[in-house]
């Protein structure tokens, strides 16, 4: 993953597009992940699509090299106040998964907003290496979010983003995106690929919306 701030660069868009390959057995799975069963017969639900860049970034601002290890999202409102209680969604990697493709998730969701409410990222130099936390009381101020959001319908099927690190100054989460009509399609089809019972045809681009991690983009016609 490239470490400067030009994200939407050709270079990065190819990237992610290579990048969202199939799922890793190394990581773990959220409880919230569709079947093909539960995508049948559910139809009060939303269905959220989003990856994760689980791999280490080497060089990652002033440490050897830098590593999401978790996110995590609430629903709005949500009760949970305490910063590092467990969120209502938790996508988690592996200590052993060094790199490789981006793992792709499918997500069966009550419908309504969701807020990122913590994520951890794995950081080393080369004397020591540690698990930064971040919770709530950096990603909410009064009581509203602050990181980000996203939502879901009932009976939608929507892509909210790629969920990566960012090594500009501090290493942090950043929301990334496969760029172009072109560069969408090839993702649908790798998730189609994974989730055969999807019918992508009908997968909305609209992503996780923040100001702070992760920039605007529209999806052209």
């Amino acid at each position: 993953m490239a470490t400067c701030r030009v994200r939407s660069s050709a270079l990065l868009t190819a990237l992610m597009v290579l990048l969202a390959g199939c799922a890793s057995s190394a990581v773990t799975r959220p409880k919230q992940e569709v079947t093909a069963e539960s995508y049948r017969n559910e139809t009060a639900k939303g269905f959220v699509v989003l990856s994760a860049l689980w791999g280490r970034t080497w060089n990652c601002a002033q440490f050897v090299n830098g590593q999401l290890w978790s996110f995590g999202f609430d629903r709005l409102p949500s009760v949970i106040t305490a910063d590092n209680a467990t969120a209502d969604i938790v996508l988690e990697g592996s200590p052993s998964y060094g790199g490789g493709p981006a793992t792709n998730y499918v997500l069966m969701l009550d419908p309504g907003e969701y807020a990122l409410a913590t994520f951890a990222i794995k950081v080393a130099s080369t004397t020591d290496a540690k698990i930064e936390n971040v919770g709530r009381a950096r990603l909410f101020e009064g009581g509203k979010p602050i990181g980000g959001t996203f939502t879901v319908k009932a009976g939608e099927l929507v892509y909210i983003g790629h969920f990566g690190l960012d090594c500009y100054k501090e290493p942090t989460i950043w929301r990334y995106y496969p760029g172009g009509r072109e560069g969408f399609e090839h993702y649908k089809q790798v998730v189609k690929e994974q989730f055969p019972f999807l019918d992508v045809r009908h997968m909305q681009f609209r992503l996780f919306q923040t100001s702070r991690l992760g920039r605007d983009y529209v999806l052209p016609p």
